[in-house]
């Protein structure tokens, strides 16, 4: 099996009727990515309620079976960021599709980077619905 390792990275600022990432919320949104990806939990998901009341909000941490998604909600900025390395091929537009359906995507920027064993890595910066190939 050839790996792909490819990492999505968004950082966003979402809809202000988005205001609490609980941890069912969290469970339904990582369920959706998985399904939609075809992806398997290695473990149970780590959800954690900010302990630091500078950065109040929630985080999830989600182990895959092919490597990790986190994701950290801040609520007093309405912004996430959100992250998704995996060794095994995805469709990055469903995932940003689920992101959006979720959140509410606003103002937000990524990469995709790819890093293949033997191949070139390639990186593109991604954001309000745009991809555009990074400049190097």
């Amino acid at each position: 099996m050839q790996l792909d390792h490819i990492h999505l990275t968004v950082n966003a600022e979402i809809s202000s009727g988005f205001k609490r990432l609980d941890r069912e919320g969290a469970r339904k949104f990582l369920d959706s990515v998985l399904r939609e990806i075809g992806m398997k939990p290695l473990g149970p998901m780590s959800w954690a309620e900010a302990e630091d009341l500078d950065f109040p909000g929630q985080s999830f941490v989600q182990m895959i079976s092919t490597s990790h998604i986190s994701l950290h909600f801040f609520s007093e900025t309405n912004e996430i960021y959100f992250d998704l390395y995996s060794c095994k091929s995805f469709d990055s537009e469903k995932v940003l599709r689920l992101l959006d359906e979720t959140f509410g995507l606003r103002n937000w920027h990524g990469l995709k980077y790819t890093r293949a064993n033997g191949q070139e890595p390639t990186v593109e910066r991604i954001g309000n619905k745009e991809l555009v190939l990074a400049k190097n």
